[in-house]
């Protein structure tokens, strides 16, 4: 019998689709490429309206915490010389507190269910002598 003629298709597409994985179950839509653990879980966490967030992990990519911008929550914390940082969850949680173990950072808020973070970039009275104010 030749194998070009197939006397049921429908035996033939189910062999040819065998070797595909199988039926698609309900996690099938998830992306298994890349591990999803810890601070790497940027896309696992729904940003409140409330903030917003830039980039794509902080302080690199895929992290779960992220550089925060201008908005009414956020407004009293932005400070020139600093940088504010959103992590998912408490302060003592892993996101945050990796942030916190490893930085000069300072929790200066939680807005719905995100720690913020303000990080200084640098000492804003740098190169000031003692008693020298920038307005003289």
């Amino acid at each position: 019998m030749p194998f070009a003629r197939a006397s049921h298709p429908v035996a033939m597409v189910a062999l040819l689709l065998g070797g595909c994985g199988g039926m698609p179950t309900d996690n099938s839509t998830a992306d298994h490429s890349v591990p999803r653990t810890g601070a790497t879980t940027a896309t696992a966490f729904a940003w409140p309206p409330s903030l917003v967030p830039f980039g794509d992990g902080y302080p690199a990519a895929g992290n779960s915490c992220r550089r925060v911008g201008e908005s009414a929550a956020t407004s009293d914390y932005l400070d020139d010389s600093a940088i504010l940082v959103g992590c998912p969850g408490r302060p003592a949680d892993p996101a945050a507190a990796a942030i916190l173990s490893t930085t000069k950072g300072r929790v200066v808020a939680e807005v719905d269910g995100v720690t913020l973070i303000s990080l200084p970039t640098a000492d804003a009275n740098s190169g000031l002598t003692a008693g020298a104010t920038p307005d003289r």
